[in-house]
C-alpha cells in the first residue's frame, strides 16, 4: 500500500468519522438544551467508563489481529479472535448483569446517576457488549481496505443513535401531548438520560446487526495454539489502553469529582458538564487521529515487510503533525465561531481550556505514530510501562492541581501528561527500532503554531476584544484569518517540494 493508498483510506475513515461525530456532536447542542448540566456531567460520567469496559471486553486482540493476520492465515487468525471475543463478551456481560446492584450503589455507580435509575445499567452494559462484538468485524474491514463500508456501517450506527434520541426526546413529547398515547411519555414517566442510553444501545444494536453476514461468513475454527500467542502479545495492550484512558476520561469520571474543593456533589456534577461540553471543541484533532489511525495502524504493518519502512514512517509522521498544527490553529483561532456549539453562555466560561486540550491531543496523537515500535518489535510490555508512568503522573497532577486552578487544573494536567508520554515513547523507541523522524521541523512547527495562538490570545484580550474575548467582532476574525494565512504561507515555504509530491494536491504546486 502506498502513501496515495492510506491518504485515499484516512479520507474515507475520516469522512465517515466526521460525518458521525458531526451527528454526534448535533446531539451536544441538543442535549444541553434538554437536560440540566448536572445530569448532562452524569452522562459524560457514564460515557467516561465505557472505554474502560471496552478496552477490558477487547483485549488488544485488535492489534494482535493485525499483528498475526498473513495472506496465508488470515481465516484461522479472524475466526480464533472472534470466537474469543464472542465466548469472553457473552460471559462478562452476565456476570455484570449480576452485579447490578453493587455497582449502581458504588460511589461510581452514584456519580453516574445509577442509584437512583438501576435500569440504565442494562441499556450500558448491552452498549459495550455491542461495541466489544463489532470491533474484530471493523478491523477485518481495515485490514483489507474496505473503508467505504466500514463508513457506511458505522455512519448508520451513529445516524440511528441520533434519530432514536431525537425520537424519545423531542418526537414522543410532543406526539403525547397531541393525544397518541402510544409512545413513551417521557417528560413525566422516566429521567430522559434513560432514553439516552437506550438510544445508544440501540444504535450499537443496529451496527451489530449490519455485521451478521459477514460474520457469518467466517469459518468457525478455533486455533489454541495461535490464539494463546496472540493473548501474549495483546495482554499488555490492555494496560495501555487502561492506563491511557486514565489520563483520556478519568479527568471528568474520577479526578474532578474527587479532588474539586467541599462536598457538594450536584455542584461538581455541574463543574464536570461545563468540563465536558468544552472538551468536545477539541473534536477536530481527535477526528483526524482517529481516522488516521484507522488506516495506518494496518498500513504500519505491512509496511514492515518491505525495505526500510522507517523513511516512510518518518515522512508520514511531518505530514501529520502539519495537518495537526492546522487543525489546533484552525479550532483555536476561531473559538467566538465555534462557541455556537456549546448553545448556552453558561459553557462559554470554560472555553479557555479549549487550546490546552487541543495541544493535548496533539501530542497524543504524535504518541499514537511513534508507538508503532513496540508493536513491530512485540515489546508491547513497553508500551504497558510507559502509560503505566503517564497515568500515575495524571493522578498526581490532578491531585496537585485541581484543588488550586479547579477544572484548568485536569486540562494542564492532561496536556503535560500527553507531552511526557510522547516523550518517553520518543527516547525509549529510538533505542529499539529508530526512525530518522523530521525532529527539528516538527519542534518548530508546532512550537510556531502556539505562538501564533498566543500572539492572537494577547491581542484579542487587549486590543481586538478587551473584556468579551470570545464575542464575534469581525475585526477578530480578520485577524485571526490573516494569522492562519501567514502560518500557512511559511509551511508552504518550507515543505513545497515535500507537497509537490502528494497526491491530489501536489499537481497544483509543481
Amino acid at each position: 500500500m502506498s502513501i496515495k493508498s492510506l491518504a485515499g483510506q484516512t479520507i474515507y475513515y475520516g469522512l465517515s468519522n466526521i460525518a458521525s461525530k458531526l451527528l454526534n456532536y448535533f446531539l451536544t447542542p441538543f442535549y444541553l438544551g434538554i437536560i440540566t448540566p448536572a445530569d448532562f456531567g452524569e452522562m459524560n460520567n457514564v460515557y467516561a467508563y465505557i472505554p474502560f469496559m471496552n478496552i477490558v471486553l477487547t483485549y488488544g486482540m485488535e492489534t494482535a489481529f493485525f499483528r498475526f493476520a498473513k495472506k496465508d492465515n488470515r481465516q484461522q487468525v479472524l475466526s480464533s479472535a472472534t470466537i474469543s471475543l464472542l465466548i469472553s463478551t457473552v460471559s462478562v456481560t452476565l456476570i455484570l448483569f449480576l452485579l447490578r446492584g453493587p455497582v449502581a450503589h458504588s460511589y461510581a455507580g452514584n456519580l453516574a446517576g445509577l442509584t437512583a435509575h438501576p435500569g440504565f445499567y442494562y441499556y450500558i452494559i448491552l452498549v459495550m457488549a455491542f461495541d466489544a462484538l463489532t470491533a474484530i468485524p471493523f478491523a477485518q474491514l481495515r485490514l483489507e481496505g474496505r473503508p467505504i463500508r466500514y463508513a457506511a456501517i458505522r455512519i448508520a450506527g451513529i445516524a440511528a443513535t441520533v434519530f432514536f434520541n431525537v425520537f424519545f426526546l423531542y418526537l414522543c413529547p410532543l406526539l403525547y401531548q397531541a393525544g397518541h398515547h402510544w409512545v413513551p411519555n417521557v417528560q413525566v414517566n422516566a429521567d430522559p438520560l434513560g432514553y439516552v442510553y437506550l438510544s445508544n444501545m440501540l444504535g450499537s444494536g443496529l451496527t451489530l446487526l449490519l455485521f451478521v453476514p459477514q460474520i457469518l461468513k467466517i469459518e468457525w475454527k478455533f486455533d489454541a495454539a495461535l490464539w494463546k500467542q496472540m493473548v501474549q502479545y495483546a495482554l499488555p495492550l490492555i494496560i495501555v489502553g487502561m492506563a491511557g484512558m486514565v489520563n483520556e476520561t478519568f479527568d471528568r469520571a474520577w479526578f474532578l469529582p474527587q479532588f474539586l474543593p467541599g462536598n457538594d456533589m450536584e455542584a461538581k456534577k455541574v463543574i464536570i458538564g461545563l468540563y465536558s461540553a468544552n472538551y468536545k471543541l477539541a473534536i477536530l484533532i481527535t477526528m483526524f487521529i482517529q481516522a488516521f489511525r484507522l488506516g495506518a495502524e494496518p498500513y504500519f504493518f505491512k509496511q514492515a515487510e518491505g525495505e526500510n519502512p522507517q523513511r516512510i514512517y518518518a515522512r508520514i509522521m511531518k505530514l501529520f503533525v502539519i495537518l495537526l498544527c492546522f487543525m489546533f490553529l484552525f479550532v483555536s483561532l476561531y473559538l467566538n465561531v465555534w462557541k455556537i456549539f456549546l448553545r448556552k453562555p453558561f459553557y462559554y466560561q470554560g472555553m479557555r481550556i479549549v487550546p490546552v486540550l487541543l495541544l493535548a491531543n496533539m501530542f497524543l496523537g504524535i504518541y499514537y505514530n511513534l508507538t508503532i515500535w513496540f508493536k513491530l518489535t512485540d515489546r508491547t510490555r513497553a508500551g504497558a510501562v510507559i502509560t503505566l508512568i503517564t497515568a500515575a503522573l495524571a493522578f498526581l497532577f490532578n491531585y496537585w492541581w485541581i484543588p488550586i486552578m479547579g477544572y484548568y487544573g485536569a486540562a494542564l494536567a492532561t496536556m503535560v501528561c500527553y507531552f511526557i508520554q510522547m516523550a518517553v515513547c520518543y527516547v525509549w523507541g529510538q533505542k529499539h527500532y529508530p526512525v530518522p523522524y523530521h525532529l527539528p521541523r516538527i519542534l518548530t512547527y508546532i512550537t510556531l503554531a502556539v505562538v501564533t495562538w498566543y500572539v492572537f490570545h494577547l491581542l484579542n484580550t487587549h486590543l481586538l476584544s478587551p473584556g468579551n474575548i470570545y464575542a464575534l467582532k469581525p475585526l477578530s476574525l480578520i485577524v485571526a484569518t490573516l494569522l492562519f494565512a501567514a502560518y500557512g504561507w511559511f509551511i508552504l515555504r518550507m515543505e513545497r517540494k515535500e507537497f509537490q509530491r502528494l497526491p491530489f494536491i501536489g499537481k497544483y504546486l509543481r
